[in-house]
């Protein structure tokens, strides 16, 4: 069951009105510059600000609305900061049993163990918060936050504060709790990559506005979403890895819609995969190549020209549903002599995978 959210907040300085809805299961991401109210918005939810209006609906049930405004307790939510605040003088194990101790009764969630396992954090539950590394703190608390057994988990920019190398080690996990946790999860972060990597569903926002609610995939291709322009241009495809070739350590992938991309690495027959293209690394010709160093060569149609900026051209290609985006320059444009419907061949050189 999704949940229906209209918020309303009016401050001296700022003001909020955005309307969105929570999938069941599934990542929500919160996207949007800085000041345009995500953390805001996080805290609304949380119950966590005064003088808020609206309807917020979680699971059938009513958390705000005219006459009633759960208090954050009555909310059972978790909140997972930037910093992780883990209590310094307690020892993760204890850390994690006061996030149990929280647990409301008619709670249901992840076997404590299973969670462990996912977290990869049993070897840890003897350290103290001092002893451990900036990506091992947030797993940690994490785990805290998921042993309340919450209804939502929100997460405020949780790797903000980590370099790039515990970044890169802390997101694997995030996605194995993605697909193994039926807890809606809200996600802010300034990461465009992190969204593209760990996201289901997009809302951006703008100066206290929502600008786009809907599907990811959606999100970056639409004209109604600002994600879709020259400075964002990507897309995610969803599909199975159904071949290896060992001699060439490389695995084919079909989408669900039948495109074949090939990607290096080998990974298991069957297993899901997000497909992560960015526009700049598609190029279109009029002529299928017959002879090129690019594996990844598919046929196609022109569905929309997006964006014009900087002598640059953001093009929309429909491959058998699959909707692609290609940056080329206006040079290129013209000289291809490009309109809508035309048939085409896109030349995808670099697609970034992440394993579900």
């Amino acid at each position: 069951m999704s949940s229906d959210c209209l918020i309303k907040l009016q401050r001296d300085d700022f003001s909020m009105d955005v309307k969105f809805t929570i999938p069941e299961k599934g990542v929500l991401g919160i996207f949007g510059d800085s000041g345009s109210g995500k953390t805001t918005l996080l805290r609304c939810l949380a119950g966590l600000e005064q003088d808020v209006q609206g309807h917020i609906e979680v699971n059938g049930e009513v958390w705000l609305d005219k006459n009633i405004n759960l208090s954050t307790q009555q909310r059972n939510i978790a909140y997972v900061f930037q910093e992780g605040r883990l209590f310094p003088h307690m020892t993760v194990e204890k850390n994690l049993q006061y996030g149990a101790s929280r647990c409301s009764a008619k709670s249901s969630g992840v076997d404590r163990d299973h969670l462990f396992d996912l977290l990869n954090i049993t070897h840890l539950l003897k350290r103290y918060p001092h002893q451990l590394s900036g990506g091992e703190k947030q797993r940690v608390a994490i785990g805290r936050a998921l042993l309340k057994k919450p209804q939502m988990l929100l997460l405020d920019e949780p790797l903000a504060s980590l370099d790039k190398k515990r970044k890169q080690e802390i997101l694997p996990y995030l996605e194995i709790l993605h697909d193994e946790l039926r807890v809606p999860m809200l996600y802010v972060s300034h990461d465009f990559d992190e969204m593209l990597r760990f996201c289901d569903y997009m809302l951006v926002m703008d100066q206290g506005l929502s600008r786009f609610s809907g599907d990811l995939h959606d999100a970056l291709v639409s004209p109604e979403s600002s994600l879709s322009t020259v400075e964002n241009a990507a897309v995610v495809l969803e599909g199975s890895v159904s071949k290896q070739e060992k001699d060439f350590d490389i695995s084919t992938v079909h989408t669900v819609n039948g495109n074949q991309f090939q990607i290096p690495g080998l990974m298991p027959i069957g297993k899901k995969v997000r497909l992560i293209v960015f526009a700049s690394d598609v190029s279109v010709t009029n002529v299928k190549a017959t002879e090129s160093s690019i594996l990844n060569i598919i046929e196609g149609r022109v569905a929309a020209v997006l964006d014009k900026k900087d002598g640059r051209v953001l093009v929309r290609i429909n491959c058998k549903q699959d909707m692609l985006l290609s940056l080329i320059s206006i040079k290129s444009f013209q000289l291809l002599q490009l309109a809508v419907d035309k048939k085409i061949y896109i030349q995808v050189k670099a697609v970034v995978t992440r394993g579900n």
